[in-house]
């Protein structure tokens, strides 16, 4: 029952956060979102997914959103870059692909951590992007791991485009979810080891109630 409960609420999350990305503005309220209601899941807060979600979605919205659309238009701008770098300097070494490579390093640790920690926590915008490197580096392969789910299908919708075709009923209903749920579960430990560190920078910002350590 605990396994079947589990996918039914992975599901839901996916169903969910595909939905409330559909305008792609709402992509960071989706996200945040999502990761509160695993947090209240997982926690053993809620054992309900779906109002948990559409209240951080609401209570959320605006920081979220304030964030993502800086962080989307930046993706757009590394993108453009790629194109340039591959069309103009393809396999040889040139300090645009070493500047390249640090600031998308940068930009994937603050796009995987941010509307997760935003989930845990009620903090300044600018707070929850710095500690994005705080818990980056203090769990540093547990954080690496989750990057790399974050990213991980991204690049296979932009270069297996077919494969995600042929297996398309996963992504609408279990692929995203499993990934949040993946990526939650690491989270919690990395904010366990992090939370005193965290609370020392963030003395004066509340907990949300996502997670009580």
């Amino acid at each position: 029952m605990r396994f079947f409960t589990a996918v039914t609420n992975m599901m839901l999350i996916n169903i969910l956060w595909l939905i409330c990305v559909i305008p792609v503005i709402t992509a960071g309220a989706a996200t945040t979102a999502a990761y509160y209601a695993l947090y209240q899941n997982l926690t053993n807060e809620d054992s309900a997914v779906v109002k948990p979600f559409f209240r951080a979605f609401r209570q959320n919205f605006k920081q979220a959103t304030l964030l993502w659309i800086p962080l989307m238009l930046i993706g757009l701008l590394l993108g453009l870059d790629a194109v340039y770098l591959v069309g103009n300097h393809p396999g040889q070494f040139h300090v645009l692909w070493v500047a390249f490579f640090v600031i998308a390093l940068l930009y994937a640790i603050v796009v995987s951590h941010a509307f997760a920690i935003m989930g845990r926590y009620d903090a300044p915008t600018g707070q929850i992007v710095r500690n994005c490197f705080l818990i980056f580096f203090m769990n540093l392969f547990r954080s690496v791991l989750i990057m790399v789910l974050t990213v991980l299908p991204i690049l296979i919708l932009l270069f297996l485009p077919q494969q995600v075709v042929r297996t398309l009923p996963l992504w609408i209903l279990l692929i995203f979810g499993l990934l949040f749920f993946a990526n939650a579960h690491m989270f919690l430990q990395s904010f366990r080891k992090s939370d005193a560190a965290y609370r020392e920078q963030t003395a004066e910002c509340a907990p949300q109630d996502a997670y009580d350590a």
